[in-house]
């Protein structure tokens, strides 16, 4: 068979990179020596890396373990998404001001790897969730490009919300313009900030949005994107309990362009109301408003309507600054956070009206340009399933792949051979003597440790292997999906491999890194019961086989052994 089962489902402490020593970004040509093991915890950033700006008051701290009850419970080792159902109408406003979109997308070719990673490294490290005591305050970032209608409508509707001192309270506003020809105006309280015209940079404002507040709650509207009263109560609930979750909104569609900006969204919404995209509904309908997110699920997160904690926005980086044309900075924060090992979620009560159509609804040919862009600057940055290619190298190597050393030189050879012609865009860490021997002509072969900050899954080789590619794509499959472990063993006692040679230890493991950064960061919150919700599986039934000991990398190419 070409797939593969899993078996003897175990729960508690996963082997592998978790309970051991120290990993960190080693000197060129030191790998870790034979059966040592990885701790994410020590993969900090460099000495320059600052903290978390604080946003709460130690007087009022308290066990965040005993905030985040409703967050545990939205997802025990769980996530959200975009869709072409972006801010249309920003969009609009900047495709036609803005010259050389097209070439902007592909400005874009390689995002701030360093600076995501020193930042996300520092968060996996030493960031432990904030404790709270009372309503958080909140600052509301709103995006605008040359749409001072609709922002008046939506800065009033936020001097119409409900729910202050209870659920939030000190709510700021900061309008954050991105390069209008004249500055907004903006009522008294409001903040006001701008940015050059560069492109379409709505990450890059809404960053610097959220770094002129001080909230300790962010939420991110658009400008065209009108909230009812209930929004801000809706929006801040789960990140006041659970710093770890990104959440997303509903926003639905309207005809707004007519009607007084004072007149009260909740009632001319409906009334005036256009068809919303039904994929997205769905989306959040079978995943239980992202109860049963997985890795793909960052496809459903849209920043027209978001909020997250501010230690969760700063600890992570914000939004890649690096997107310069429309669409995609939502879908890599919502990723990010996944892969650190945060939680998505979607609040149906949260609801604001765009004001127009969905982005489907749209001129056909400019439709499909724009997402064709798109998704390319997505998938450039991005690793994960469905969400870049599979042939062609453009988003980060994953999985990373680390060869112990001693092996076999000839199996390590074929069994290298083997995996990447299987899994193309992996990246594979050799000893000294082995990449002496492989390494030169093919960039994916490296020497050292790896520097595994951002990456999402660690694949360790303990024993040379090969088979069919559906063998080893069934072990990356294996810790995909809302019920997936957080490791799988292949090999070893029990195996029923074909090849000879099958003996106790395990011949490979795979690890997902979002479990082991999200379980240190639960346990240093002295969260209880967390090795509970990451267990292992070992995989049997796979078409992947120990190399002989005396096999030939002659006959391996030639196809007869």
């Amino acid at each position: 068979m070409t797939g593969g089962r899993r078996a003897a489902q175990r729960t508690g402490p996963l082997a592998g990179p978790v309970d051991l020593p120290g990993l960190e970004v080693a000197p060129p040509g030191v790998l870790p020596v034979p059966g040592n093991r990885w701790d994410l915890a020590l993969a900090v950033a460099p000495a320059d890396a600052r903290e978390p700006t604080p946003v709460h008051d130690p007087a009022d701290a308290r066990d965040p373990a005993g905030t985040c009850d409703s967050a545990a419970a939205h997802s025990g080792a769980h996530s959200g998404a975009h869709s072409a159902a972006h801010s249309g109408a920003h969009s609009d406003a900047h495709s036609g001001a803005h010259s050389g979109a097209h070439s902007a997308a592909h400005s874009d070719a390689h995002s701030d790897a360093h600076s995501d990673a020193r930042s996300a490294a520092h968060f996996d490290a030493h960031s432990d969730a904030p404790a709270r005591g009372g309503p958080p305050s909140v600052t509301v970032v709103v995006t605008h490009f040359e749409q001072p209608r609709e922002l008046a409508r939506t800065l009033h509707a936020l001097t119409r919300q409900t729910g202050a001192g209870t659920t939030w309270r000190d709510v700021e506003v900061v309008v954050a313009d991105d390069g209008s020809r004249e500055a907004p105006a903006v009522p008294d309280g409001v903040r006001l900030v701008r940015q050059a015209d560069r492109g379409f940079r709505a990450g890059a404002a809404r960053n610097l949005g959220a770094a002129a507040g001080r909230g300790e709650v962010l939420v991110f509207l658009d400008a065209d994107t009108t909230p009812e009263p209930g929004f801000l109560t809706a929006m801040v609930r789960l990140p006041a309990c659970c710093p770890e979750a990104l959440v997303v909104g509903r926003r639905r569609h309207a005809d707004l362009a007519a009607t007084d900006p004072a007149t009260p969204v909740e009632q001319v919404g409906p009334q005036r109301e256009l068809p919303a995209p039904a994929w997205l509904d769905d989306a959040y309908t079978a995943s239980r408003d992202l109860l049963d997110a997985d890795e793909r699920s960052y496809r459903f997160v849209i920043a027209a309507v978001l909020a997250c904690s501010r230690w969760l926005f700063e600890g992570l980086g914000g939004f890649d600054e690096t997107f310069r044309a429309y669409g995609g900075e939502d879908w890599e924060l919502a990723a990010r956070v996944w892969r650190h090992g945060g939680l998505l979620a979607h609040a149906p009560d949260a609801v604001a009206w765009h004001d127009g159509p969905d982005w489907a609804g749209r001129d056909e040919v400019e439709r499909r340009a724009r997402k064709l862009d798109e998704t390319l600057a997505v998938a450039r940055r991005l690793d994960g399933p469905g969400a870049t290619t599979t042939g062609l190298r453009l988003g980060p190597p994953d999985p990373v792949v680390v060869v112990a050393e001693g092996l076999d030189p000839t199996g390590v050879a074929v069994c290298v051979d083997s995996l990447l012609a299987a899994l193309p865009r992996a990246r594979v860490h050799l000893s000294r003597a082995d990449h002496a021997r492989l390494g030169g002509a093919d960039d994916r072969l490296r020497l050292g440790r790896p520097d595994l900050r951002t990456a999402s899954r660690l694949l360790e080789v303990r024993r040379p292997v090969r088979g069919p590619a559906a063998g080893w794509r069934a072990v990356l499959d294996a810790v995909g999906g809302v019920d997936a472990p957080g490791a799988v063993g292949v090999g070893g006692e029990g195996a029923s491999g074909d090849g000879p040679g099958d003996g106790a230890a395990e011949w490979l493991r795979l690890t997902d890194l979002r479990t082991v950064r999200r379980r240190r960061r639960w346990a240093r919150a002295g969260a209880e019961g967390v090795d509970a919700l990451f267990g292992e599986t070992t995989l049997t039934g796979l078409d992947l086989r120990p190399v002989a000991p005396d096999a030939s990398l002659e006959s391996y190419l030639g196809g007869w052994g």
